[in-house]
């Protein structure tokens, strides 16, 4: 395998990792912030930290943006200036997947692209919006269909 296909294959399975591991976080947080009593802020600061985004978050939104949940997750899931955001991560994964499409296999690329189109689209949006558990799932079973 050249070095350039190799390169591409491992960022392929980070952003993969990336995308997944984001989702189950924004999922698993949301369900804290309605099951625990916690503040809000010791709920969804964790998130923000523990993707290293903390300051580009607070320098863009404000040390006190952390308290509010839906402001976090709107952040890491569809903005753009995010490196870590579900939607960017996507994208990555997208683009190394077909700088390589040779090398992967269908089943591979089916929901990879899959993934990348639904994000794109109002449905995704809708689902965001309407049910975020939903979201959060469907984002996590197309990784786990490509993985699989």
């Amino acid at each position: 395998m050249i070095s350039r296909v190799a390169d591409h294959c491992f960022w392929f399975g980070r952003y993969l990792e990336r995308a997944e591991s984001t989702a189950r976080v924004l999922r698993i947080t949301q369900q804290l912030a309605l099951d625990g009593e916690l503040p809000p802020r010791q709920c969804w600061l964790p998130v923000i930290i523990v993707s290293g985004e903390q300051a580009a978050f607070a320098q863009k939104y404000g040390d006190d943006a952390a308290e509010d949940g839906e402001c976090v997750q709107r952040y890491m899931t569809w903005d753009a200036d995010n490196i870590t955001s579900i939607k960017r991560s996507v994208d990555a994964l997208r683009w190394n997947a077909r700088s390589v499409r040779e090398a992967l296999s269908l089943e591979a690329w089916e929901p990879v692209n899959d993934l990348y189109l639904w994000l794109d689209s109002e449905e995704a949006k809708a689902q965001f919006d309407k049910d975020r558990d939903l979201f959060y799932r469907t984002v996590r079973r197309e990784v786990q269909l490509c993985l699989g």
